[in-house]
């Protein structure tokens, strides 16, 4: 079978693909090539960035504030040299995007309108820059073909080649094409991962291809993963997928229990309703825990100015309040039910271990934004995430993939390995009998999204979990089965939510402790003395995960924290209250 050969080949097409593309090309790769399952610039998470760009601007802000704050709310697991690359670079990704075409919101005087929205508070405000969110992708697609970077829709990459004979090194990836279903074989000197997080295909930001490919395919090629404990605690209307709201943090709404008292305050004192998702996410948990359920968003403070900013920033999200009635003649219903959701590591963390150049353990193998391990961030990503993130490190992995070229040796792909991976992409196409790929779906869901799993953990739940987990992946996967190229690429994403899940129960189950989104009700401690470590994850020989740790060299970076053994401030206001013991149902 022919093969398509490129200088550089990215996988994934959002704002890290995009922008590792645009930078190897500007960097002098002659050949580089952008692959997408979806549509580049229409799919995948960067499309509905909630209008959202939290940039450090050298000249107005306070960089010890922002710094101390990543790594705060980062709860010490950040790789702080990526920290400060990101705070150093991100501001110029800005003025890049602002060039390219994107219209962040300026004020009369044409200076930038920034929100002060999530994890912004009076004593420690921190400000965001805002845009219109669908216009980022479609600005950055252009862009790309300006900078005349090849585009393949609709392929959606499965496995990474190794060169014959050498494992520790990738030069090559296996797909198919969604419309044909025929085989893609790719040969690059060098392949950069931004093919997204883990999502679960939770009920958030209509992200149901967001499968934790990326993560997936690195693993088996050999790379090693990070942080996959840590998840982006999400919050979304429960009747429809919303987005944005760092943007409705930052124009008055908050959050009210089913008795219609503000309670946020209570789990946060600082920043109440500006919280980061993990507390927000905790808050909701702990009041349905206490009887006080549902929860709601309270808008009754919104104005139609603050709703003509609402539309301005939130195009979808507005336009989807309008049609389910929550909008009408230009005001908004008081209180709407809302709902924390698993959004796995979307934005922040478990991922690809990356140096600050995003190569990982493989040679000629780098990953950028979501594929990543999120080391800006952490735990948390207040002031190092998401698209900003994915604007940095894609520019990154770019420069740094045109750089490595410049002497790789041009080597054949194992023709043995691309026919075994062939026979097993072709697998379910071939089963005449088996599994719906959305019956395993749900029963990732249901063993994952309950709160008492992924919100409030315990190592019996957690345990359990896994065990079912680990059943799904021995004697169900491999029954899969798919009807045409569409089913093709659900029966994989099943397979990868399976992987995913195992690889975020095992490392929940690793860390025994509390640090953030990693909440442990049977360890309620943030532990300081003998946790500040990273859970690094791994594939054997024989397939099955393998763990270790890794201490954070804290004595080579500038934020260093007492080293000590506190409650986590959620355990702290729920002690004796959780209701759960330690039940495995």
């Amino acid at each position: 079978m022919d093969q398509i050969v490129s200088d550089i080949l990215v996988i994934g097409g959002g704002a890290a693909g995009c922008f590792a593309a645009i930078k190897a090309k500007e960097s002098g790769a002659e050949k580089v090539l952008l692959v997408d399952k979806g549509y580049v610039g229409k799919s995948g998470c960067s499309k509905f960035a909630a209008g959202s760009f939290k940039c450090f601007i050298p000249d107005e802000d306070d960089y010890d504030l922002w710094f101390n704050k990543a790594v705060e709310e980062g709860y010490f697991i950040n790789d702080q040299n990526w920290t400060r690359v990101h705070l150093d670079q991100v501001f110029d990704r800005a003025k890049e995007l602002d060039a390219w075409g994107l219209t962040f919101l300026r004020d009369q005087a044409g200076k930038l309108d920034r929100l002060e929205g999530q994890g912004s508070s009076d004593q420690r405000p921190i400000k965001t820059m805002m845009f219109p969110g669908p216009m980022l992708m479609d600005v950055l697609r252009k862009t790309v073909h300006k900078f005349s970077v090849k585009i393949m829709d609709k392929i959606m990459i499965t496995h990474l080649l190794h060169p014959k004979g050498d494992r520790t090194s990738v030069q090559g990836a296996l797909g198919f094409d969604l419309k044909t279903g025929e085989p893609r074989i790719f040969k690059a000197k060098a392949v950069i991962l931004t093919a997204g997080a883990q999502g679960f295909k939770a009920h958030y930001a209509y992200q149901k291809m967001v499968t934790g490919d990326a993560h997936v395919m690195g693993l088996r090629a050999g790379a090693s993963l990070a942080n996959y404990e840590f998840t982006c605690h999400h919050l979304t209307c429960v009747d429809f997928d919303t987005t944005g709201m760092n943007v409705l943090q930052g124009v008055g709404a908050r959050f009210v229990n089913g008795k219609g008292e503000p309670y946020m305050k209570k789990y946060d004192p600082e920043y109440g309703d500006h919280a980061c998702m993990n507390r927000l996410s905790a808050g909701m948990a702990c009041e349905v825990i206490l009887g006080n359920g549902p929860i709601y968003y309270d808008f009754s403070s919104f104005t139609k100015e603050t709703l003509t900013y609402f539309q301005k920033t939130l195009p979808i999200m507005y336009l989807a309040f309008e049609r389910a009635g929550y909008i009408r003649n230009g005001w908004i219903k008081k209180r709407i039910q809302w709902s924390s959701v698993n959004m796995g590591n979307v934005g922040y963390g478990g991922g690809l271990r990356i140096n600050t150049r995003c190569e990982t353990d493989l040679k000629g193998l780098f990953a950028a934004g979501d594929a990543t391990c999120g080391p800006a961030s952490g735990v948390e990503g207040f002031c190092a995430y998401a698209i900003p993130f994915a604007t940095t490190s894609g520019a990154i992995s770019g420069i740094a993939a045109a750089e490595c070229i410049s002497d790789a040796a041009d080597m054949a792909l194992d023709q043995e390995e691309i026919q075994r991976f062939m026979e097993e992409l072709r697998r379910p196409l071939r089963r005449a009998e088996g599994v719906e790929p959305d019956a395993v779906v749900l029963r990732v869901q249901e063993l994952l999204f309950p709160l008492e799993i992924y919100i409030v953990r315990h190592e019996k739940r957690l345990q359990h979990s896994l065990d079912a987990i680990c059943e799904l992946r021995d004697e169900v996967v491999p029954l899969l089965k798919a009807y045409d190229p569409h089913y093709l690429r659900m029966a994989t994403e099943a397979a990868n939510m399976v992987r995913c899940g195992e690889l975020f129960l095992r490392a929940a189950l690793a860390r025994r402790e509390s640090r953030g989104s990693h909440l442990r009700e049977d360890y309620p401690a943030i532990d300081n003395e003998n946790w500040l470590k990273w859970i690094i994850l791994r594939e054997g020989e024989t397939g099955r995960i393998e763990s270790t740790m890794e201490e954070i060299p804290l004595d080579r970076y500038p934020a260093k924290p007492d080293r000590n053994r506190t409650t986590h401030p959620i355990a702290e206001v729920m002690e004796g209250k959780w209701g759960y013991g330690n039940p495995t149902d």
